[in-house]
């Protein structure tokens, strides 16, 4: 488990700071776009003079690699299914079938 604190300044109030730490579950962490916010683990409030501070510690977990986006089918492989998949159905040579 990786764990990062992050912090909001100035909150009016403390439903505003309850609502960014539950929008931040899922989410990309801010200045790691590798990792996601799986859940809060420990939270501080501080009372300033404009409102409230806000300390998170929040467990993250690494983002899997999108590889749908590093798949290229080259002319070559196109070929080989098409003839893969016109064979379908095709009688093997030497092969004995049975009709129902």
């Amino acid at each position: 488990m990786e764990t990062r604190m992050l912090g909001l300044e100035a909150a009016h109030t403390v439903h505003e700071i309850a609502t960014w730490a539950n929008d931040l579950i899922g989410k990309e962490v801010p200045g790691l776009p590798d990792y996601r916010v799986v859940r809060v683990i420990q939270f501080q409030l501080l009372s300033t003079h404009k409102g409230y501070d806000a300390m998170l510690l929040v467990e993250v977990a690494e983002r899997p690699v999108d590889t749908t986006k590093q798949v290229a089918i080259s002319a070559a492989d196109i070929e080989v299914i098409e003839e893969l998949t016109a064979a379908v159905g095709e009688p093997i040579p030497g092969e004995e079938r049975f009709e129902d």
